[in-house]
């Protein structure tokens, strides 16, 4: 497999999702359910948070879906509130939020400098940039693209196909590499190699349906590509 171009989401596959974002879920949960007179269990419950452990679930939406997904959940459950308030309590301190890298990101990303790097998010494009200028990381993207960024979000492919262009390569010299099915079911959709981390909350069961190349984290990646190029 000849590898000229790598895509990253950025949630639990380049920054660790639970201790990146565990914090400002709880008080995005507790400030926007005493905001509007709201019960802080089914708050929490509709973005499948869970407050014992401070944790998000497997199948939590916050997790995989794009922002607008996560406004649209929380608005079928409580329909009185606009769904502009919404949008305005989840951006509240969400690029500010502590990003926990999995890596040594600045390691990884010297050592594979032959390659072209692009970062696609269901977050927004600011969140994005700001994430990564936490660590000083915005050097390495050629593109860095949210859902807000005029591609449309994952599962949809258009992200990964506005780095195609850019970048002027084809997909199958590209590879995607995602901690969650939306990730990769973009990826399939343009016949685009993907690799899936098992860094997220989702499990082997769950990604092996929509790739055959997994590893347990992005530490593993540089390993990874020496023995498929090999």
């Amino acid at each position: 497999m000849k590898i000229r171009g790598i895509i990253f989401d950025k949630d639990g596959t380049l920054f660790d999702i639970q201790r990146s974002w565990s914090e400002w879920a709880n008080v995005f949960v507790a400030n926007f359910s005493k905001k509007h007179n709201l019960e802080i269990t089914k708050l929490a419950d509709a973005i499948h948070f869970d407050l014992a452990s401070s944790k998000f679930l497997r199948e939590s939406i916050f997790v995989h879906g794009s922002v607008d997904e996560v406004v649209d959940v929380i608005s079928r459950l409580f329909p009185q509130i606009p769904k502009n308030a919404i949008h305005v309590g989840l951006f509240e301190n969400s690029g500010d939020a502590k990003q926990v890298p999995l890596t040594d990101l600045h390691k990884l990303f010297s050592s594979l400098n032959a390659i072209t790097f692009g970062l696609v998010t269901n977050d927004s494009e600011h969140n994005a940039i700001n994430h990564l200028k936490q660590h000083n990381l915005t050097q390495y993207f050629d593109m860095i693209i949210g859902y807000d960024s005029g591609y449309g979000s994952k599962p949809e492919s258009g992200q990964l196909e506005a780095f195609l262009r850019k970048t002027n390569l084809p997909p199958q010299e590209v590879l995607m590499i995602g901690d969650s099915i939306y990730d990769l079911v973009a990826a399939n959709k343009i016949d685009m190699p993907c690799l899936g981390v098992l860094s997220g909350t989702a499990n082997e069961n769950d990604l092996s349906a929509y790739t055959p190349f997994l590893i347990d984290s992005i530490d593993k990646l540089e390993e990874w590509l020496n023995k498929t190029s090999s």
